[in-house]
């Protein structure tokens, strides 16, 4: 029974961010009501379907928590990141390494959500896993360090902030070359990270939240590949730099938008035209020509 309503579940959910999660269109309203009503239908199923969940069933619960916190519901994704989290420390046990990247999850959540009290205690215990099994230079500590140090600064602790951010030594972070690669999603996530790092460190703190919050892209990508909406997302981070004056990491971002939203939506597509035209707007801007 689990197994089957989990199979449906995830299904219904693929279908919703594949399909629904179109650009704004004549039927934006039609797609409204249809994400309504599917979450909806999930907020009844869910208490059956997260009590239902077996050993294994983590990926799954994530899938669906994923696509709950794109739509808006952080209500309801909470109920899936918790139980993933749940069911990997009862399989890996509460200090492994798996258990803290599920913990992680649900404390970006809380992050976004604007529950930093919550998000810090998580991060916290993720924080001491990955130094005890990974040591300070790992690039998870590290990470982890740089979250504690957003936490902070969001719940006016300027100085633990600091101490956090010193010891994540992200100031000289070098993003990896971008390549067309299974590691593009990885090399995205450092020269985010990167972004973020520098405008921390130019007490920019509100830039260096909006980019860090943008790490959502890449959980996204890998929970659902090819999605319309984690190209809307690196959309709207191409559109978030040239804001910053970043123009050159705009460039990049826009790029990598374009090549996506070709895959997924074609070259025709009025949505594809309109990142077009906002490319070729800050490459006039740059003084540079197409490519």
């Amino acid at each position: 029974m689990s197994a089957q309503t989990l199979a449906t579940t995830l299904l219904s959910t693929q279908r919703i961010i594949g399909n629904v999660m179109q650009p704004p269109g004549p039927d934006t309203k039609a797609q409204d009501t249809v994400c309504t009503e599917f979450l909806k239908d999930l907020q009844s199923l869910a208490p059956a379907l997260v009590s239902e969940a077996q050993p294994g069933d983590e990926g799954s619960l994530h899938r669906i928590g994923v696509a709950c916190r794109l739509l808006g519901d952080f209500k309801l994704a909470t109920l899936f990141y918790k139980k993933a989290l749940e069911l990997a420390s009862n399989v890996y046990g509460a200090d492994s390494l798996q258990a803290s990247t599920h913990r992680n999850f649900l404390a970006g959540l809380y992050f976004a959500w604007q529950r930093f009290d919550s998000a810090r205690a998580l991060i916290q215990t993720s924080l001491m896993v990955y130094l005890k099994n990974l040591g300070p230079q790992h690039i998870h500590t590290r990470l982890t360090q740089f979250a504690l140090a957003l936490t902070y600064t969001k719940l006016g602790d300027s100085s633990l902030a600091r101490q956090h951010f010193e010891a994540s030594a992200l100031k000289n972070l070098k993003a990896p070359d971008q390549a067309e690669s299974a590691s593009h999603w990885q090399n995205l996530n450092f020269r985010i990270i990167s972004l973020a790092a520098m405008k921390y460190e130019q007490q920019q703190f509100d830039e260096s939240y909006e980019l860090f919050r943008y790490c959502i892209i890449t959980e996204a990508h890998e929970a659902w590949p090819g999605s319309v909406i984690v190209a809307k997302s690196l959309n709207n981070l191409a559109l978030l730099c040239r804001a910053q004056r970043m123009n050159s990491e705009a460039e990049e971002f826009f790029k990598m938008t374009l090549n996506m939203k070709k895959d997924i939506i074609g070259a025709e597509h009025a949505d594809y035209l309109n990142t077009l035209n906002q490319y070729r707007d800050l490459l006039r801007y740059m003084g540079k020509s197409e490519v």
